[in-house]
């Protein structure tokens, strides 16, 4: 596992392809739009949305991590592949988004994800 850097970090990394990095900068961008009262904190060596009402460390939105070819978003777990508004290839805790997943869908799968953790951690969302 790489070392853990700031969190700016993970959306300006020039080692990263121009259309990943785009893709990690459009997923915060979603995650703010779709849930102002976020707050930003990297765990586990990956840049992670957290409720600013969290009580723990555990109840965050999801996790991120550009992967060479897909979009990593953890932190899903009890999450299976039949639950997903989309169909898309799931690991444990985890789901991988392809590079190329449509902006509507994916603004769509941010906000699913998201509502469904905040049930989990027993939080309520705002949106």
């Amino acid at each position: 596992m790489e070392k853990a850097h700031e969190f700016e970090f993970y959306f300006t990394d020039e080692r990263l392809a121009p259309a990943i990095r785009a893709r990690m900068q459009l997923t915060r961008h979603l995650v703010h739009e779709l849930y102002p009262d976020v707050a930003e904190r990297v765990s586990y060596a990956m840049p992670g949305f957290y409720p600013k009402k969290a009580t723990k460390a555990t109840q965050q939105l999801f996790l991120l991590m550009a992967n060479k070819d897909h979009l990593g978003i953890y932190g899903t777990q009890g999450l299976e592949a039949s639950d997903l508004p989309y169909a898309l290839d799931m690991g444990k805790g985890s789901i991988r988004v392809p590079y190329d997943f449509p902006e509507d869908k994916f603004r769509k799968l941010l906000q699913f994800i998201m509502k469904y953790n905040m049930e989990r951690h027993g939080l309520d969302l705002i949106h």
